[in-house]
């Protein structure tokens, strides 16, 4: 036998083994994700010393007291001694990899924009099942109320958000404090008040669990697996929970949106800005399409391009209006 045919023969082998472990585990799943997210140190923008220049760093690695693994937030704020607005800020990865740091250089630079950005990390999944995150959030929020004062913020006006995975926690999050139903299916006491929720900030991520196979993106079934225990989850449970368009009403916060037209997830935004609009929630959306360069998933946090900083433009904007 050539060894060629050898070869073939044992990649057709490995091939079938991998498939018979992958339709059973996620363990391969899992660790080819966080693999993938280590691979991801965020884009350093040009302008990144005048960034540095305009914020103080007033925490790191610092615990928010949380009863889960990995509960530890950064918190960024422009200069000065006013109070500022607070974002609570949640990194994507589809809840199973990444981590904060990949995002400081964004989350740097929108606070450079006259904010407080509190970014933190939360216990991966699939150690940490829905609703973990949300529950860590949740704690998260009353950490930074209970130190308001150190960290120089108006505890009025508060926006939460993040990307990707992190878009559709904080999707969620805004649900938490607003719809009653919705929280108590999830348990625990919200650490604020509607009237404290000046916005919601969604940047490329998904909000329907329902349609989420049709997008194709690679792997996100498998994430969803692994948060939920099922891997047929459509239907079930905590798959009806995590779907946030089905648990939007009138008293969801203002709405920041974005998604790039070649994001296997733009699907996912058009359904939730049809939500939204459906229940008379103000949703502000940027939707740029392609030119030179592709605007593939998390586009606006490659802030040397144009549409990218568009994006942080429009945002900066909508964050001012809701802050009056």
């Amino acid at each position: 036998m050539r060894w060629w045919m050898i070869l073939l023969l044992a990649l057709a082998a490995l091939t079938v083994i991998v498939r018979v472990i992958t339709a059973r585990s996620t363990v391969l799943q899992s660790k080819f994700i966080r693999f993938l997210c280590s691979l991801n140190p965020g884009a350093r923008p040009k302008n990144f010393d005048t960034v540095l220049a305009a914020i103080d760093t007033l925490a790191e690695d610092v615990s928010y007291e949380s009863a889960f693994e990995n509960g530890v937030l950064d918190v960024y704020a422009a200069k000065g001694d006013a109070k500022l607005p607070l974002i609570v800020y949640a990194h994507g990865g589809y809840y199973v990899g990444d981590d904060k740091r990949s995002f400081a250089y964004y989350c740097r630079t929108l606070a450079s924009k006259g904010y407080v950005v509190a970014s933190l990390n939360y216990r991966l999944t699939p150690e940490g099942r829905y609703p973990t995150q949300m529950l860590q959030f949740n704690e998260a929020m009353g950490f930074l109320l209970a130190h308001a004062e150190e960290y120089r913020f108006d505890t009025q006006k508060i926006f939460i958000g993040g990307d990707s995975a992190g878009a559709h926690l904080s999707s969620q999050m805004g649900l938490y404090y607003t719809n009653p139903a919705f929280q108590a299916r999830i348990g625990g006491t919200p650490a604020i008040a509607r009237e404290r929720l000046r916005g919601v900030i969604l940047h490329c991520g998904y909000y329907n669990i329902d349609t989420l196979r049709a997008t194709k993106f690679p792997l996100i079934t498998d994430s969803v697996w692994m948060m939920t225990g099922e891997k047929h989850f459509e239907g079930t449970e905590a798959g009806k929970s995590m779907s946030t368009v089905a648990w939007v009403t009138p008293d969801y916060p203002p709405v920041y949106l974005d998604c790039g037209d070649k994001d296997p997830f733009h699907s996912q935004a058009l359904e939730m800005i049809d939500a939204l609009k459906g229940q008379a929630v103000e949703v502000v959306s940027y939707l740029p399409k392609s030119d030179k360069v592709r605007l593939t998933h998390e586009f606006q946090v490659r802030l040397d391009l144009p549409e990218s900083q568009e994006a942080l433009e429009r945002l900066a904007g909508f964050l001012g209006e809701k802050a009056k």
